[in-house]
């Protein structure tokens, strides 16, 4: 099997897939790293998906959720710790399962910009975070964006900026970079109005920065097993 590390922007294409709205899973994945791949090179789970592309939404466990998000570039989860947050840290987050027994897509979405913001904040600061975005945290229809945009959004920003190259530890450099990066999918919230827009732009930007705290934070503790872990 393969090792597939999608980056954030293609794994909201795959969301959008499992959704029912984009190709299906394995030409996201074939996309996604270039590759000659068939069927028999998907994930397990997402195997029953590729034969159920024509249903319109499908819905996951949360072991699936666990590989699925395992998936993406840094980030791992553990099905011990999504139990958790379903059952008590984000429950009002994420509400009971929408489809059977299973989470929709827009719940899976949920929890992985939870995981992005996990890596910066407490779940007490992401409730509020992402009630200025969701609104009532339980109810989609009132959403100022959906997840699944929330996260392609702050996704697609992440893979047009170059952080490295602008940073600074004194100035307002990276934060600025990030909301200059924003400003130029303003066009795909023309329906919000400009305050709705502000804080839009605000919560992308503080999600923003937590993914690339997140990022730099994991290539230390990489740099530091592969130089200095089996030295004692």
């Amino acid at each position: 099997m393969m090792l597939l590390q999608l980056t954030r922007k293609q794994m909201a294409k795959l969301l959008v897939s499992l959704k029912g709205n984009y190709s299906s899973p394995l030409q996201v994945l074939k996309e996604a790293i270039d590759l000659n791949i068939d069927e028999r090179n998907l994930p397990p789970f997402l195997k029953k998906f590729e034969r159920k592309r024509k249903v319109n939404e499908i819905g996951l466990s949360t072991n699936e959720i666990v590989l699925l998000a395992n998936l993406c570039e840094l980030t791992f989860l553990k099905s011990t710790s999504v139990q958790n947050w379903i059952k008590r840290d984000v429950k009002e987050l994420i509400g009971p399962p929408e489809l059977g027994k299973k989470y929709s897509i827009e719940q899976v979405a949920i929890l992985l910009i939870v995981r992005d913001l996990k890596a910066v904040f407490d779940f007490e600061t992401i409730r509020k975070i992402l009630t200025v975005v969701f609104n009532t945290l339980s109810d989609r229809s009132d959403d100022l964006i959906s997840p699944i945009i929330f996260y392609e959004t702050y996704s697609s920003v992440l893979e047009e900026m170059d952080p490295v190259g602008n940073f600074s530890i004194y100035g307002q450099t990276l934060e600025e970079q990030v909301m200059l990066t924003i400003d130029r999918f303003q066009h795909r919230f023309c329906a919000l109005q400009t305050c709705e827009w502000i804080e839009i732009k605000y919560i992308l930007t503080i999600t923003v920065l937590a993914v690339l705290s997140s990022h730099i934070q994991r290539k230390a503790q990489q740099l530091f097993q592969i130089n200095y872990n089996e030295r004692g």
